[in-house]
């Protein structure tokens, strides 16, 4: 008897959740049709209003107050991003419709504020892709979109800084990195925040500027994304990245971007302080020597080949490996590097056989021809 309760138990939750399934499947579908039916309405009166437009008319008030009403609700605020993505954004009726559009823009902003948190994340995200991105200096919206920051929710304010990028002004990011750096809980990792600022469409210069103006304000991990933003946007900050760079005092993460920096762009003046990273044998101190020995792949001359041997010979693996890489691409033959594997020295010469079978593994069918035809024309030539 109890085994056949048992049975008609199993049978009872494999049929919830074939009612579940069916009844979730349906969901999704009128889901879909309804969301349809609202694209189709909105677009309506969007073209309505286009209309207007084209006959030198404004956009009709009764419009905006209905648009206000219908986008206060997420499911039409999804249905007008669909909507959005059809429209041409360089059309001057569609740009004209935006610039009146925007007093709804900022009406959404202040409602979207106070509700939960999935919402208000995806009405930053909506920002981010449909706000016109004017970078005005004095513009009410940047400011409502500030508070977003503080908010708990990690998406909310991942978006709400990529709307900021989108359409804010320099100062207005100045803002909203020093709030994020007031937060103690849960704060943004630098990368996400680095990646945040490069979708900035502004100009680059200007904000970089200005960040550089208020960096001792920021916090450390602000400040290591800045400096990570600053190699990829400009090469024009060398004079301050060395002064990071051979200041002792400054914190390690710091100037491990400032080596970086002169990787991307080499710098006379940075040539010595990297070659005595390199040269460094205090093992506490190996990642100085490792970025190091990566960023000299750039700088020429012997005394920085030599420099690089000599790291062959450090006892750390990663230390190796850069420098094996850094002489790789200072143009450095097989015959050269033979030299190194035939001394004495057991971690030189095993890196160097790594990287010789790693490249050979790398090579497509036809370099792999290529090179034996070269081969062959080497012995051919001593007989």
């Amino acid at each position: 008897m109890n085994i056949e309760y048992l049975l008609y138990g199993y049978g009872l939750v494999c049929l919830s959740m074939l009612v579940f399934n069916l009844v979730y499947t349906l969901h999704l579908r009128t889901g879909n049709h309804r969301l349809e039916k609202q694209v189709a309405a909105l677009a309506k009166r969007v073209d309505a209003q286009l209309n207007y437009i084209q006959q030198n008319q404004p956009v009709q008030e009764r419009h905006l107050i209905w648009m206000r009403r219908r986008l206060s609700r997420v499911h039409w605020l999804l249905a007008f991003d669909r909507l959005w993505e059809d429209y041409d954004k360089d059309n001057t009726t569609f740009l004209e419709y935006t610039i009146q559009f925007q007093p709804v823009f900022l009406y959404l902003s202040t409602v979207y504020l106070k509700r939960e948190e999935t919402q208000a994340a995806y009405y930053c995200y909506f920002l981010s892709r449909h706000w016109n991105q004017r970078h005005r200096q004095m513009d009410q919206i940047q400011q409502v979109i500030l508070s977003y920051l503080q908010k708990n929710s990690l998406y909310c304010r991942i978006n709400a800084l990529k709307a900021l990028c989108a359409f804010g002004s320099p100062e207005s990011l100045v803002s909203a990195l020093l709030e994020l750096g007031k937060g103690t809980e849960s704060p943004l990792h630098e990368k996400v925040i680095t990646e945040a600022l490069l979708t900035y469409t502004g100009n680059c210069d200007d904000l970089i500027g200005r960040l550089w103006v208020r960096f001792d304000q920021f916090t450390l991990h602000i400040q290591r994304s800045i400096l990570d933003y600053i190699r990829f946007q400009s090469g024009n900050y060398g004079p301050q990245l060395l002064q990071i760079l051979q200041d002792p005092q400054q914190n390690k993460e710091l100037r491990f971007a400032a080596i970086r920096y002169f990787g991307r762009y080499p710098d006379p003046g940075a040539k010595e302080t990297l070659l005595a990273m390199i040269g460094d044998q205090d093992p506490l101190r190996w990642e100085f020597a490792a970025i190091s020995a990566s960023s000299l792949a750039r700088y020429p001359g012997q005394e920085v080949v030599d420099g690089l041997l000599h790291a062959m010979n450090s006892p750390n693996w990663y230390v190796r490996y850069n420098a094996s890489a850094s002489l790789e691409a200072h143009g450095l033959d097989y015959e050269q590097l033979l030299q190194v594997i035939a001394g004495e020295d057991r971690y030189a010469r095993e890196m160097l056989v790594y990287r010789l079978e790693t490249r050979r593994l790398e090579k497509t069918p036809l370099e792999w021809e290529a090179e034996g035809n070269e081969q062959q024309e080497k012995v051919a030539a001593t007989l």
